[in-house]
């Protein structure tokens, strides 16, 4: 089995691999298994912590979203330096305080640098991302027409090994992870890079673009076996344009071996040696479904109009029956007072001659009244309320968001 692959060398690992203080993606590694990920891996980050240790905690959230935002590109690993096993190791590096964080360049094929940067994701990320040299080779087309010379050139370049192009219609600069395969890969393969003309004349000259294929991407990537120099033994790419599906690829293509276990991403042999995904069959539509939907969402937008209305309706029916009795109840009052007459008066001299006065209290507000002026706030509120979204702009939004989650592209996808 290959273990450049990050997939085979976590298989490798796992059952190597113990419980520790950071979860998934950090691989928490004993002295035996943290050097056999040395010997295969070419960048690493590696934390030495203890689990008494208050920062090593701490560090903990950032280190792991770091570790989740470059894999599989980068691997982050984590090393309990209070594990008896371990002790060996730790003093072997030095370790003498937590948590303390070792960049590995080369793996175990060069020295170990002290992380001294800031324990943050953000932080984490851009100095593991400094690891990796960029060993691709930037091609550049100013014009039409010099596609055929820009590619010869690259052929001629390092022509005793294979040549791998990454062919781009938009991105301004070397992805990452076009970066990391090619660090992977070096001295094995010279992998280069392209940004296309708007009128994709990059692909036109090597033979793998047509127009009126809407549903091909126009990123792609194409390759040529040793001492190629011209179109003839191309080789085009059709898996998905994620880091492993694409290291198994290019894997194959130097030892026509592959590690995958999974037989949907195998790659395929033959005079093109294509890599092509499994595609599922599609259920067959009749139209009636979509019909149906759509008289569904109209159904349900009427009825709860429907019921925002009859609300409306009962709450003035009642607002008018109580307007009726705060009437009547004032009518009463009324002609209660003045039924009082005389006695009123008699009361309050009687009253002063105590040398006591009263204070009429004020008249209660009836209950009605304040109900009433609630209700009539509550209907004009209801009126004010915005209409459920329509199915129109329903589907508008999910576009939308379906935008949105579409420009956050991750590390390890091109």
């Amino acid at each position: 089995m290959l273990l450049n692959s990050p997939l085979a060398l976590a298989a490798a690992l796992l059952p190597l691999v113990q419980a520790g203080m950071y979860g998934q993606p950090v691989l928490n590694l004993d002295a035996k298994s943290f050097k056999q990920a040395m010997s295969t891996e070419h960048a690493a980050m590696v934390a030495f912590v203890a689990p008494w240790c208050g920062h090593c905690k701490n560090l903990g959230p950032e280190y792991t979203s770091a570790a989740q935002s470059l894999s599989p590109l980068i691997p982050f690993y984590a090393i309990d330096c209070d594990d008896q096993k371990n002790k060996g190791l730790c003093a072997e590096y030095g370790i003498q305080g937590f948590p303390t964080i070792k960049a590995f360049p080369k793996a175990s094929k060069g020295p170990a640098k002290d992380y001294q940067g800031e324990r943050k994701k953000g932080a984490l990320i851009e100095y593991a991302k400094n690891l990796v040299p960029d060993k691709v080779k930037k091609l550049r087309v100013d014009k039409e027409g010099k596609e055929d010379s820009v590619i010869k050139s690259f052929l001629q370049e390092k022509s005793s090994l294979p040549h791998v192009l990454l062919v781009h219609p938009s991105a301004p600069s070397i992805p990452f992870l076009w970066k990391v395969l090619a660090h992977r890969l070096s001295g094995k393969m010279h992998l280069g890079f392209v940004r296309d003309t708007p009128s994709r004349s990059v692909l036109s000259s090597l033979g793998v673009y047509d127009a009126a294929d809407t549903a091909k991407d126009a990123t792609r990537v194409v390759s040529w076996p040793a001492e190629a120099t011209s179109s003839e033994g191309l080789v085009e790419y059709e898996g998905a344009m994620k880091f492993n599906a694409l290291l198994e690829w290019l894997q194959f293509q130097l030892t026509g071996e592959t590690s995958t276990n999974n037989d949907s991403e195998k790659v395929q042999s033959g005079s093109k040696q294509k890599q092509k995904p499994v595609k599922i069959p599609e259920p067959i539509q009749t139209g009636l479904e979509d019909d149906s939907e759509i008289k569904g969402e109209e159904r349900s937008v009427k009825s709860e109009a429907a019921a925002r209305k009859a609300k409306l309706d009962e709450a003035e029916r009642r607002d008018k029956e109580r307007r009726e009795k705060a009437a009547l109840k004032a009518k009463q009052d009324k002609a209660e007072q003045e039924g009082k007459g005389t006695s009123d008066v008699l009361l309050e001299d009687d009253n002063d001659k105590d040398g006591s006065s009263t204070v009429d209290a004020p008249e209660a507000i009836p209950q009605e009244a304040v109900e009433d002026h609630t209700a009539r706030e509550a209907a004009i509120n209801a009126e004010k309320e915005p209409a459920d979204p329509s199915p129109e702009q329903i589907a508008t939004k999910t576009q939308d968001e379906q935008v949105v989650e579409k420009t956050s592209v991750p590390h390890e996808e091109l």
